[in-house]
């Protein structure tokens, strides 16, 4: 075997711009220097966020000095395999090479296999092992499938004077006996068929099987939530080291422990969030009064008593239920407030608030209604996350199979699924220094399936309190993520917010907190008569509804179950009341030309005395905030036709009433197939008889009207919390550390039209087309087998132009979006 004293280049971490640098790299990609930062990161982290979270999670300030020893040791261990011979051939002559084992499984191998660093590192025996899982699994890489490939072995520079310099600094940091000295390298091989030191195969083996015999010591809260931790914030230190070190080259120009410090220093103070609540008031009041400063509130403008009741809640867990137009969203401002208070009075000044809706429209209106013109300094706050200290084009790069999913082969999928992960630490670096996130709920969420975004953003998201609205819409696997983050951050400062919430998932709420707080809706907005729902469901009856609210010039919100049924009756209207604002709403337009309609829609629904017709889908429940004159629905789930609802006769308050408005909800067509399909014909049957009901009191209703009946015809099934805490794969996985699933199975998926992209012309150096072309130009297709046939743009499929049609002009701005040829 070979020696190593100086044949050997530097070890490296990185790959970096040899035209500018040959042979002499610069300290960012050097394996020692990197090693150095990561652990420099984790240090920061656990000094400045560390002990918050460790309250967050309900675990003792005594259990900081473990956590800080144990995420330190994470992020030294993460990168030892990297001075493997595949490795650095990846990183300088050979980066398509095909490696016989990842290297942070070498690392594992290296710390509990390899006798002398074993013993070596045997003071930190019972540390050791949540150390060593998050170290392998810190590219989120490593399970019961992880195997070795079929390739020659390679040699790992266990003498290089690079490892022995590692070592040294890990005793130094870690405070242990001064390190082996080894001789020479080890050779690591697939089997015993070769020649080796260490078979790879069997090795991996043995630590599986190490691994399952000691999850029963992670069996405890404290235990298993103190590992998510460490394991997550050595993710996030992973990042910060890579890309701030890039940014600066050479370690004279950089600090870790500066950078995490200055980042975590920025918060959201009370009298920024009372500007918000000011600004938003004096935007949406009527008066004369010019505004004298930024905190008071328009002359008249009174509180309503339920958002003070929400704001002065003081429980960890807030459910605020309330029917739309209750005020939600500024009680949620004013329970912020709140918390910001109290966190300054406990000393902490880097308050952050992450707001979270289910929709990237809801989330857009959002922010735009309240944090855009809210007088909050603009680099505090973020809806797109874009904004960064760090340079994108600078980060640094290992190679590209080491960021690419597992199903990436080609080099142009590689390198966009490698543009993508570095686009999302940037992203999520960003908001380590953003006290103000308005964003959707999978920005949180996503922590639970180990979603990489959500990962890197964590130290953010322990330093402040989480608005969760509109609830009602999380599908059944975000709600158990949702369940689980609760149950596992039981001192975090979380506030729910929903106009429903079926019976069943309140109890699974009070299951897993039971000590979480109800503030119902103010009761003169919940007992406001606002509906009149019509017993006839005839064509010449709707019809005659429509001409009449037309005629008067009112707005009409028609609601169909699916695409094609909405584009069939924008047609008929836009044929039938042609000097009338016709407009169809639904997902399947570009992303670009969705944000157009919709603010048109807004606009149309606003202009007072003119008539407008609004035709959408689902989207219409959530993403619009508008009040019509005439609802038309098809029959769907309770909880969304009491959305659909929501959006009818929104603007009747009990200071200035309206009449009640009609509401005509249609049977399901009965010459089609599955007619019920997106939903289930269960749902269907419930809310039959849940109309019915409502029908029967023979009157105006009102929203008490609607939930009360509700609460009679939800599902009484009682949640599965164990099958939710399952699929929250960061705490449940242990030692196995992959993505999961936030949301649950679409019927649709997101697609590039092949005549866009042949005519886009914004790309990067690679050729491919810029994320945020892609994301203006995504358009989501009904699912088909046929589609996953299609060749890929980053993410997204390429949908062929015999296969699919999109009709949108770009002039007039009309159409009817993306469909499938028949």
């Amino acid at each position: 075997m070979m020696t190593s004293k100086t044949r050997y280049k530097p070890l490296l971490a990185k790959s970096y711009d040899r035209s500018k640098y040959g042979d002499s790299p610069p300290d960012y990609a050097l394996l020692r220097q990197h090693s150095r930062d990561v652990a420099e990161a984790c240090d920061a982290l656990a000094n400045a966020i560390g002990r918050i979270a460790l309250l967050n999670a309900g675990i003792d300030e005594d259990a900081f000095s473990e956590f800080r020893l144990k995420l330190k040791a994470n992020g030294w261990i993460q990168d030892l395999g990297k001075a493997n011979s595949h490795f650095q051939a990846m990183v300088t002559i050979k980066p398509e090479i095909k490696q016989l084992i990842r290297h942070e499984t070498i690392s594992g191998i290296l710390a509990l296999l390899e006798p002398r660093l074993h013993k070596w590192l045997s003071p930190l025996s019972e540390k050791l092992l949540p150390s060593v899982w998050g170290a392998m699994g810190h590219h989120r890489k490593f399970d019961q499938r992880t195997t070795p490939e079929q390739v020659p072995a390679s040699t790992v520079y266990l003498a290089h004077s690079d490892f022995a310099d590692i070592l040294s600094d890990i005793s130094r940091d870690l405070k242990i006996e001064p390190p082996p000295v080894f001789e020479r390298d080890l050779i690591i091989a697939r089997d015993r068929k070769e020649a080796c030191d260490i078979a790879a195969l069997e090795s991996v083996h043995d630590l599986q099987d190490m691994f399952e015999d000691a999850e029963a010591e992670f069996a405890g809260e404290k235990e298993y939530r103190m590992l998510a931790l460490i394991k997550a914030f050595g993710i996030a230190a992973d990042v910060a080291a890579s890309a701030v070190a890039a940014r600066y080259q050479w370690a004279r120009n950089y600090s870790l422990a500066a950078f995490v410090e200055e980042s975590f220093k920025i918060g959201l103070k009370p009298d920024d969030l009372t500007r918000l609540i000011s600004n938003w008031a004096w935007e949406r009041f009527p008066t004369e009064c010019l505004k004298e400063d930024d905190v008071s509130l328009p002359p008249g403008f009174i509180t309503r008593e339920f958002q003070h009741d929400v704001a002065d809640s003081g429980s960890l867990l807030t459910l605020a239920q309330a029917g739309c137009g209750s005020g939600k969203s500024l009680a949620a401002y004013m329970w912020a407030r709140e918390w910001c208070e109290k966190f300054e009075a406990e000393g902490r000044t880097n308050f952050r608030l992450f707001f979270c809706l289910p929709t990237t429209g809801t989330t857009t209106e959002h922010f735009k209604d309240y944090a855009l013109e809210s007088g909050i300094s603009a680099n505090l706050m973020s809806l797109t996350h874009s904004r960064s200290s760090v340079d994108l084009r600078t980060i640094a790069e290992t190679a590209l199979q080491e960021e690419a999913d597992d199903t990436a082969s080609d080099t142009a999928k590689l390198a966009q699924a490698a543009l993508n992960a570095e686009r999302d630490k940037i992203e999520s670096l960003a908001l380590w220094s953003t006290p103000l996130v308005v964003t959707t709920s999978d920005t949180v969420l996503g922590l639970m399936s180990n979603a990489r975004r959500a990962i890197y953003s964590i130290p953010a998201i322990m330093s402040g309190a989480v608005v969760f609205d509109e609830i009602h819409a999380f599908d059944d696997q975000m709600f158990g993520h949702l369940l689980v983050f609760l149950k596992n951050f039981p001192r975090l400062p979380v506030l729910l917010m929903t106009a429903s919430l079926p019976e069943a998932r309140r109890r699974a709420i009070e299951r897993v907190r039971p000590d979480f707080k109800i503030i119902s809706g103010p009761p003169e907005f919940e007992l406001l008569e606002r509906y009149l729902i019509c017993d006839s469901t005839t064509e010449e009856y709707m019809w005659q509804a429509v001409d009449e609210c037309v005629n008067n010039g009112g707005k009409v919100l028609w609601v169909r179950n699916r695409v094609e049924w909405a584009c069939e009756t924008y047609e008929a209207c836009r044929k039938r009341y042609s000097n009338v604002a016709v407009n169809v709403y639904h997902s399947r337009f570009r992303y670009k030309d969705r944000s157009i309609r919709h603010r048109r829609v807004i606009d149309d629904f606003k202009r007072k005395d003119s008539a407008a017709i609004l035709v959408a889908t689902q989207v219409a429940e959530m993403s619009l905030d508008l009040s019509a004159d005439l609802l038309i629905t098809d029959i769907a789930p309770i909880p969304s036709l009491i959305q659909r609802m929501g959006r009818l006769n929104r603007r009747s308050t009990p200071d200035d009433k309206l009449d009640p408005k009609p509401a005509i909800v249609l049977p399901l067509p009965q010459d089609v197939r599955n007619a019920a399909l997106p939903y289930g014909d269960n749902e269907i049957e419930a809310a039959t008889r849940w109309l019915r009901s409502l029908i029967e009191i023979g009157g105006p209703l009102s929203q008490r009207h609607l939930s009360e009946a509700f609460a009679k015809f939800s599902d009484e099934k009682e949640y599965d919390i164990a099958k939710a805490e399952e699929r929250a794969v960061f705490f449940s996985g242990l030692w196995r550390t992959r993505p999961g699933q936030t949301r649950g199975e679409g019927h649709t998926i997101s697609v590039i039209l092949e005549s866009d992209l042949d005519d886009c012309d914004e790309r990067d150096s690679r050729g491919e087309p810029k994320r945020g072309w892609l994301r203006n130009h995504e358009v989501a297709i009904q699912f088909k087998e046929a589609a996953m046939q299609w060749d890929r743009v980053g993410a997204l499929r390429v949908a062929p132009e015999d296969s699919v049609c999109y009709d949108y002009d770009e002039k007039t701005k009309e159409g009817t979006g993306a469909k499938w040829r028949r």
